[in-house]
Parts: structure tokens; C-alpha cells; sequence
């Protein structure tokens, strides 16, 4: 793929491309376990600790996920104007569930698929934009960093991967601490408690409850 730009249009949309766009979406999805469960707090401890109950819902979470990563990557034209749409739906579908996936990283059961929506509904242009001004600022770079390994000076390729692979890192952090914001905020407007009831409260700062209010 990165011997040119030929070469990577001819095997943009092969099937094992593909199936590393899948392994990549894990990659990006199963670290907002952790993330989440140390944002309350910050508290890596709590985040590290094995909580089966929390673990299995979150894999019920996860697992919805991929299967909409699978869908977009498989069962879609790979059109320009196919993929720009299926970007958009997803990101407004990954909105709506966001309370569900920190519910269910902190393994909180009584927010699910349908009570997420309920509470997430009314603020996801508000979401939307704040998902977006989350993400821009590594998405840009990783962007071009894709763009210089394939186009670029080949002496540059592997280190290029190397930096962009630990861009990616921090992009899956930032993701999931957006996403965790912006769902506690949408949940303490609606009355709405995403820690489960035999955890303490989120301990959140004074100018994070400013905000969300």
C-alpha cells in the first residue's frame, strides 16, 4: 500500500485492508474501558481494577461497535459520497449511545442502548460539534502523516507509521475523555447518575460542572 500512490488506490478497498480497518477500530474502541473508568477520579487504580460486571457490559457496548465498523467497512460502497454519509451516521449514532458505553464502562446497568438516546438525543448537535473540535487537532496531523508515508521520501515511511501509530494513542485518550465529558454533561441535565449506584459519585472539578450546566 505504501509503495505509491498507485499502489495504495489499487488496494484501498482490499479485503485485507479491510480486515486491519477492523483490527484498527478495536484498537480505538476496547482502551475506552480504561480511559472512562479512570476519568471519574482519575483514579488508576479504579480503572485498572477487574470488574467483571463492568467488563461484560462493556463488551456488549464494544461488540455493537465493531458490528457498525463492520457494516460501514464491508457492507457499504466505498464511495466518496457513500463514505461521507456512512461518517456522519455513525458519528450521530456514536453520540446517541455515548451515555450507554460510560454506563457501561463504570458497569452501570440501568442505562442502556434506549435510555442513552433518551438522554443524549436533545444535545447531539452540540455533541457532534464537540466530538469534532475533540478530534481535529490529531485527525489533521494522522491525516497527513498518512499522506507523507505514501507519497513522501520512502527513508521516512517507517518512522513516519512509528509517530503516527503513538498519534493514534493519544487520538483514542482524547476520543474516549470526549466522549466521557460530553456524556456526563448530556446525563447531569437530564438528572441522570452514570456511575453505578455502590461507586461514589464522579468527583468532578468545579468548572466541569460550570460547563455542563
Amino acid at each position: 500500500m505504501y509503495d505509491s500512490i498507485a499502489t495504495a488506490k489499487a488496494t484501498e478497498h482490499h479485503p485485507l485492508r479491510m480486515a486491519f480497518g477492523m483490527l484498527k477500530v478495536a484498537a480505538l474502541t476496547i482502551p475506552f474501558y480504561w480511559v472512562t473508568r479512570f476519568q471519574p477520579d482519575r483514579d488508576a487504580t479504579f480503572a485498572a481494577r477487574p470488574d467483571p460486571k463492568a467488563i461484560r457490559l462493556f463488551a456488549v457496548y464494544c461488540m455493537f461497535q465493531l458490528g457498525l465498523a463492520a457494516l460501514q467497512l464491508f457492507g457499504l460502497p466505498q464511495t466518496g459520497a457513500v463514505l461521507a454519509v456512512s461518517f456522519v451516521v455513525g458519528m450521530i449514532v456514536g453520540n446517541l449511545l455515548l451515555a450507554w458505553g460510560v454506563a457501561a464502562a463504570l458497569g452501570n446497568a440501568t442505562v442502556g442502548p434506549r435510555r442513552s438516546i433518551a438522554i443524549m438525543a436533545r444535545h447531539v448537535p452540540w455533541t457532534f460539534a464537540f466530538s469534532i473540535a475533540v478530534i481535529l487537532p490529531l485527525m489533521i496531523p494522522h491525516y497527513a502523516a498518512a499522506a507523507l508515508a505514501i507519497a513522501g521520501p520512502k527513508v521516512l515511511l517507517w518512522p513516519v507509521l512509528i509517530a503516527d501509530s503513538l498519534l493514534v494513542g493519544w487520538l483514542t485518550a482524547a476520543m474516549a475523555a470526549g466522549g466521557y465529558y460530553a456524556a456526563v454533561r448530556a446525563a447531569s441535565k437530564a438528572g441522570v447518575d452514570l456511575m453505578p449506584g455502590n461507586v461514589r459519585r464522579a468527583d468532578l472539578s468545579d468548572g466541569m460542572i460550570a460547563a455542563a450546566h
